[in-house]
């Protein structure tokens, strides 16, 4: 088997998610179930072979392999964790089934079906093109039933791969959680005494919270804060701390 490297790439617009050289794509789209747990997908990914890293969603014997090298790996990936890790994707998340709808196991059916509709991951994601238009697919990969409106994991999986050049970044701000409190009131005038839950639910419709993210873009753009070709996602995160 040949050894995979993982090299990170330097300077990539304020990027805390290592962009590694020579990554196959499919590995890229397993680098966004990981999200920030970094040294569980490093870990892993280190673990599979050249076949099971480029057939990873085109061959169903191939996913079957990798599902079982997940389940297997499960009591490594808890001697790796530690509380440096994991503010988007927390431990608990990376669970190979964890009810109706999560996991690992669902999650890589999910992508698997999706592939196989668009006739490769390539055609897949030329089809999506955008950040948004994956975020809108991607939710669903992350929870069958239920869950937030955004969801943090899905909107940092469709930003991975744009960090990789294969979507284009987004034009208006993904918001989620702490960003969605901050953008709301510093631009929609709510009171800063209702918890983060009390937002989800007064935007938690799509026609709502893409309101108030249209709003947020408009802030972003004209701000001298924000520059580059992820200044959208850079926003994202700066609402997110100032709600603090």
């Amino acid at each position: 088997m040949k050894k995979l490297e993982l090299e990170s790439i330097a300077g990539r617009e304020d990027c805390d998610i290592p962009i590694y050289k020579d990554l196959p794509l499919p590995m890229i789209m397993l680098q966004g179930w990981f999200n920030d747990q970094r040294r569980c997908f490093k870990l892993f990914v280190c673990k599979l072979d050249d076949g099971q890293r480029l057939h990873l969603f085109t061959d169903e014997n191939v996913r079957e392999s990798v599902k079982e090298i997940y389940k297997d790996m499960w009591p490594e990936f808890k001697e790796v964790e530690n509380d440096d890790q994991g503010v988007h994707k927390r431990f608990d998340h990376l669970r190979y089934a964890g009810g109706t709808g999560r996991g690992f196991a669902y999650w890589i059916a999910c992508v698997f079906g999706e592939v196989g509709k668009a006739g490769s991951l390539d055609k897949l994601l030329d089809d999506l093109g955008t950040v948004e238009q994956a975020h809108s697919i991607f939710k669903r990969w992350f929870y069958k039933t239920g869950g937030l409106v955004r969801g943090l994991n899905a909107a940092d999986a469709a930003r991975i791969l744009a960090r990789y050049g294969y979507l284009e970044p987004e034009k208006r701000p993904l918001l989620a959680r702490g960003a969605l409190r901050g953008a709301a009131i510093r631009l929609d005038g709510q009171s800063r005494y209702r918890s983060i839950n009390w937002f989800e639910r007064k935007y938690g419709d799509e026609s709502s919270r893409v309101e108030l993210e249209e709003k947020a873009a408009e802030y972003i753009a004209s701000s001298e804060r924000f520059k580059g070709a992820f200044q959208m996602e850079m926003g994202e995160s700066w609402f997110c701390r100032m709600q603090k």
